[in-house]
């Protein structure tokens, strides 16, 4: 007997960078329905409305049934804060299982060191924040401070920190909701795990789980070090930070080990205006307008931009990949979330349970993929996204090109432009953004898209809310 099943994918459109995808599947009179994350970049008042209409979009297309999958892939606002703002609506529809990845597992004790420490460093960054709010306010540093806080602002931001003085604590909150939310225990999912679809014929679909990797350097490094703890990184990170603040709030007191460093006090001279003539001299030289894009006054404040990349790379990283096989047929649908590279790296070393899964094969089968990361230059590993060769590839992007980051000048490159167009090869032209902003090759109205779209038996729906593709089996 056949265990045939279709799936709708639906991507919610959120007006702002965010992800939202429903999947709907279907095999003869069984069905289930997967909500893959639900969180939008900003907590203001139209991002809450736009949240709260998905969501009530969902409890009024799931006419009184439950939820029967939610999965959480990774702490950023963007992917989770829907769980809060709609924490209501949520346990109103109901849901039976919860999925997260293995760092969220409370009984994990590497989990539970990763995430104190990497919960230290977001607070820390938070108060480097204010700290260098403050300095820029009363026009104690110049354009190096500036591009700091902006750097700082923008990773804390995927953290529901946005303005000063606000705590990096939403996507947190909302893995706590999470945990609360299923009618059974949450699952946390390591790699190398194959597991059923639940409310589905047994084996008629499988979820493998690619990501995040447990080797702790692929978990928050862009370019992996060989023999580098994970650990040791994220503790360094945190001490830089700590300096960093102490630093930034002029709080630092000299120990007796650096109190002749690099002079003793009593030979420091705080105000030229005291000193000697070539003193005099030297420093207004050195404070001519002219020249002002020569001082090194404020470089010191670059750390805080490294800190902000490595707090955003590393939670990337962590991000729950998912690839879900149609299993009659042997398509496979790929949920790769915001995994960056050292997440990409991990997948082609995980050691599969269930025998004859292999990693090869599941890219090979392929035939959706949502872009990860928002299409940035620094996720879809170039070696493995060309390993995705089945004829009816098909891609959605969750970016909205209205977004105040990408808009803003020298904004966030989403989609980055030579991925983008080697995605469009890849699908001949069956890719569609969540703003529905395409170039005119990209159409599915126009050639040569429309034709494409048929070659593979779809006709994408296109909503105000959503974009919907229905997949055969």
């Amino acid at each position: 007997m056949s265990n045939q099943v279709n799936v709708t994918v639906r991507m919610y459109r959120l007006n702002e960078l965010g992800d939202c995808f429903l999947l709907s599947f279907a095999s003869g009179s069984s069905s289930t329905r997967m909500l893959i994350d639900c969180g939008s970049f900003r907590n203001g008042a139209p991002s809450v409305k736009r949240l709260e209409e998905v969501v009530g979009a969902i409890k009024k297309d799931l006419k009184g049934q439950r939820l029967d999958v939610v999965i959480g892939t990774h702490q950023h606002n963007d992917h989770l804060s829907g769980f809060v703002h709609c924490e209501k609506a949520f346990r109103q529809i109901g849901v039976n299982e919860v999925w997260l990845s293995w760092l969220d597992d409370p009984k994990d004790a590497t989990a539970r060191t990763i995430g104190k420490d990497h919960n230290n460093l977001r607070l820390q960054l938070a108060d480097a924040r204010d700290a260098l709010t403050a300095i820029t306010r009363a026009r104690q540093a110049g354009s190096e401070a500036a591009r700091s806080l902006e750097s700082l602002n923008d990773a804390l931001r995927f953290f529901g920190a946005g303005e000063p003085q606000t705590p990096p604590e939403m996507p947190a909150n909302a893995i706590k909701v999470l945990k609360t939310l299923g009618k059974s225990k949450p699952r946390y999912l390591k790699p190398g795990r194959s597991l059923d679809l639940p409310g589905l014929p047994s084996g008629a679909v499988k979820v493998h789980v690619l990501g995040p990797p447990r080797e702790h350097d692929l978990l928050y490094r862009k370019d992996p070090r060989t023999g580098e703890s994970y650990d040791h990184s994220l503790v360094a990170a945190g001490l830089m930070a700590t300096k960093f603040l102490e630093a930034a709030t002029k709080r630092r007191r000299a120990s007796r080990e650096e109190a002749h460093y690099p002079f003793n006090d009593h030979y420091k001279v705080a105000d030229p205006a005291g000193g000697s003539r070539e003193l005099k001299q030297l420093a207004a030289r050195y404070r001519a307008p002219a020249d002002a894009w020569r001082t090194i006054d404020d470089d010191w404040m670059q750390q805080a931009e490294t800190l902000a990349l490595f707090l955003d790379t590393y939670t990337n990283n962590s991000s729950l990949v998912l690839a879900i096989e149609l299993v009659d047929s042997g398509k496979v649908l790929l949920f790769a979330a915001d995994a960056q590279t050292g997440n990409w790296l991990s997948w082609p070393d995980v050691k599969w349970q269930d025998a004859g899964v292999t990693t090869e094969d599941i890219l090979a089968r392929t035939v959706f993929y949502k872009v990860g990361h928002h299409a940035s230059h620094n996720a879809t590993l170039v070696g493995l996204f060309e390993k995705m060769t089945h004829p009816d590839l098909v891609a959605l992007i969750p970016v909205h090109k209205k977004d105040a980051n990408i808009k803003k000048k020298d904004g966030w490159k989403m989609p980055a432009r030579n991925l983008f167009k080697r995605i469009v090869e890849k699908t001949e032209h069956r890719v569609l953004q969540m703003d529905n902003v395409n170039p005119a090759d990209c159409d599915p109205a126009a050639s040569p898209a429309n034709a494409a779209w048929k070659r593979v038996g779809i006709t994408p729906r296109i909503t105000p809310l959503s974009i919907e593709l229905d997949i055969v089996g």
